[in-house]
């Protein structure tokens, strides 16, 4: 199988000559708040088309149903705003037809976590804590994760709602 099917983790290694492989990784990123965003726009997403919701979340998980993308300067962005995590529901977090994944080695040259194949088709946008802990391969440039989104106690509650 390979380490890229399904939620999983891209490494540095992925992308970068001399990158960490998936081992390496701090487990930091991958534990605490995130937000769910959905992107409802088709295709590439620029800088200019990212949800304010999304501008300086250190986590943040787009729900694309599959058919968005992010352009390099919307990762520049994000990665700007303090991004540590960034996640799809996509197979990948570049275009279909990227062949040199711009995206990733946006994203990875900074240091910024990337979990993609997330299943988010159910999840309505909002505030989570995460769990998506990838595995401590120590030379593989991914790892597969069982992803855990938890409501967050935070959440406001709708007026009238039981206590």
């Amino acid at each position: 199988m390979s380490a890229h099917l399904g939620t999983h983790v891209d490494a540095p290694g992925h992308v970068l000559r001399d990158g960490a492989p998936v081992g390496a990784l701090s487990l930091f990123p991958f534990i605490g708040p995130a937000r769910v965003v959905r992107l409802a726009k088709r295709g590439e997403v620029g800088p200019d088309s990212l949800p304010a919701h999304a501008i300086g979340e250190p986590r943040v998980l787009f729900r694309t149903d599959g058919k968005a993308s992010l352009s390099p300067l919307a990762a520049v962005r994000l990665a700007e705003r303090g991004a540590i995590l960034i996640g799809t529901d996509a197979a990948s977090i570049d275009a279909e037809d990227a062949e040199d994944l711009p995206v990733h080695r946006t994203l990875l040259s900074r240091r910024i976590a990337l979990l993609e194949g997330l299943l988010l088709s159910h999840v309505e946008e909002g505030d989570y804590g995460l769990i998506a802990v990838p595995l401590a391969f120590e030379s593989l440039d991914a790892s597969p994760v069982r992803a855990v989104l938890i409501r967050t106690i935070a959440e406001k509650k709708k007026p009238g709602a039981a206590r």
